[in-house]
């Protein structure tokens, strides 16, 4: 099967050949078997052209070589070129006497005959590009979005859909809650050191009673108990309660702050629109610190999937609706692994090694296989890692890891063992100059340029070097930016010092994935 696009002038061509010269133009199916084609116009008075696909390319018949006329027919001369095997050939041949319809001849622009044959090309033309978006859906190569969709799922695949980024902010309050005096407690004493109180978030013990040496006795703090946490502690070299018996326990406590799921914080915008939402998923307490803050760390997810939701540390600080008793919201951490749906490109390239990952013998099917798991983001395969035969080492970064596990189980080849490794965090700090051009935004230069460098880091893949001259082209390409003329990057790794690098690529090991840190941007001239 194939098909042609008839361009706009060809459709023109077309059709004023036929009304003002009696010209037609007909299509027809090359089978092999047939040799002769009729022409539906009679009388046929002689064949002007053919055109056709030949290996898979245009190509225009050569009249008495490829074909003849004969009888009203189109001929195919043996040891002549023809189409290849059931693709469409198109027959342009003149028909009738050979005086046209006077009244219909001029074919010139702006003429009537001109003007209604362009009127109906146009919409010929538009039904062409319809037909032609309708036949590209069906193929793999060519089928984008929603039809590409519908290609790849006879094969059983589905397209990865967005992931939202996710993280934790901290809810906190600088003061302390308001106290209130808890229901005293009877306790039975059995020996043990220390007794947890059933109120949390206790302020302090009041007083303990019980009986010691068989009389009643009122403990004293630090000497024979001290709170530690939540919980009374009893004191080495303190006086304690008779063994089995009660001692009662009169203390006040803080009000709880409750930070419940599914509370929304966000980034600051002027606009609604502008702000990025987050949302907790678990219900939390605050706590009180060392510091003597009251804080907690809430595991949040974006409420809009995609990379736009990925921000860096400082940038929640909204809380729409304040839970009661907290007093702000702010995230000291990247917000982080937001991803776009898949590309058309990447779920084509998954389809077509759907039937390499069912023979279990590639290193291309195990990549295929593993690409396949929802909220992978990165991904590098090793194969014979430091020289060992029959190992492979598959860098992951995202995706859950029982999935992963499984989906290698089921995809490796018999004999070669799949170790999953983690990529490790080379954590990248970049401090660096910009000269503005003339009029250009302070505020507005700093925040664009801070997203291009975090963009570019985090595009990068595991293993693969951040390249100098590709950041200062990046940098150079934001707007009211005119020279840059300091760029420092500090790659840390843990457990080795900090190293600073000015005027060089970055270079990563296999197994390292570069992650943005701070970004700090200064103005030429700023103090």
């Amino acid at each position: 099967m194939s098909f042609q696009v008839r361009s706009h002038d060809e459709i023109v061509k077309a059709i004023i050949e036929q009304v003002v010269h009696s010209v037609a133009e007909e299509r027809h199916e090359y089978a092999s078997g047939l040799n002769r084609y009729r022409l539906d116009r009679a009388p046929l008075r002689d064949i002007l052209k053919v055109e056709g696909v030949v290996k898979s390319a245009r190509h225009v018949f050569r009249k008495d070589f490829d074909y003849k006329s004969s009888g009203g027919m189109l001929e195919w001369i043996d040891g002549g070129e023809r189409p290849d095997e059931g693709t469409a050939f198109f027959v342009n041949y003149s028909f009738g006497t050979a005086v046209p319809d006077r009244s219909l001849s001029d074919a010139n622009p702006g003429s009537v005959t001109r003007n209604l044959v362009e009127s109906f090309s146009i919409e010929i033309d538009r039904l062409y590009s319809m037909m032609e978006e309708v036949y590209r859906s069906g193929f793999i190569d060519t089928a984008t979005g929603y039809s590409l969709d519908y290609v790849v799922a006879i094969l059983g695949i589905e397209r990865k859909p967005p992931q939202p980024a996710t993280g934790k902010v901290t809810f906190g309050r600088e003061t302390d809650p308001e106290e209130f005096p808890a229901e005293p407690e009877v306790i039975l004493f059995d020996g043990r050191v220390n007794y947890p109180l059933k109120v949390e978030s206790v302020k302090e013990i009041k007083s303990v009673e019980g009986k010691a040496r068989g009389e009643k006795h009122a403990f004293r703090a630090g000497t024979d108990y001290s709170l530690v946490g939540d919980s009374l502690q009893w004191l080495p070299g303190g006086e304690r309660p008779d063994a089995g018996s009660d001692f009662r326990v009169n203390y006040t406590a803080y009000q709880r702050v409750f930070i419940p799921a599914r509370t929304i914080a966000s980034t600051f915008s002027r606009e609604m629109a502008g702000a990025k939402s987050y949302s907790t998923v678990a219900d939390a307490y605050l706590s009180k610190t060392a510091e003597g803050k009251w804080e907690d760390d809430v595991p949040v997810r974006a409420t809009v999937p995609g990379t736009a939701s990925n921000v860096p540390p400082g940038a929640i600080t909204v809380m729409p609706k304040p839970p009661v008793g907290v007093e702000y919201v702010i995230n000291r951490g990247e917000v982080a692994g937001g991803l776009e749906a898949e590309g058309d490109a990447d779920l084509r390239d998954r389809a077509k090694h759907a039937l390499e990952k069912v023979g279990k013998a590639t290193l291309v099917s195990l990549e295929a296989a593993i690409k396949g798991v929802e909220g992978v983001r990165s991904l590098r395969i090793e194969d014979m890692p430091d020289g060992v035969r029959g190992l492979i080492r598959a860098v992951v970064q995202g995706g859950d890891e029982a999935k992963l596990r499984s989906v290698i189980e089921e995809t490796r080849a018999a004999g070669v063992k799949v170790d999953l490794v983690r990529p490790a965090t080379v954590y990248l700090d970049v401090d660096l100059e910009v000269s503005l051009a003339k009029g250009a935004s302070d505020f507005s230069v700093r925040k664009n340029v801070q997203e291009v460098v975090r963009s570019y880091i985090s595009s990068l893949d595991i293993g693969q070097e951040l390249l100098y001259k590709k950041m200062i082209a990046v940098l150079m390409n934001v707007d009211g930016v005119r020279d840059v003329t300091r760029l420092k990057i500090t790659a840390s790794r843990a457990g080795e010092e900090p190293h600073e690098s000015v005027g060089e690529n970055i270079q990563l090991g296999a197994s390292e994935l570069a992650e943005p840190r701070s970004v700090t941007v200064t103005p030429e001239g700023t103090v």
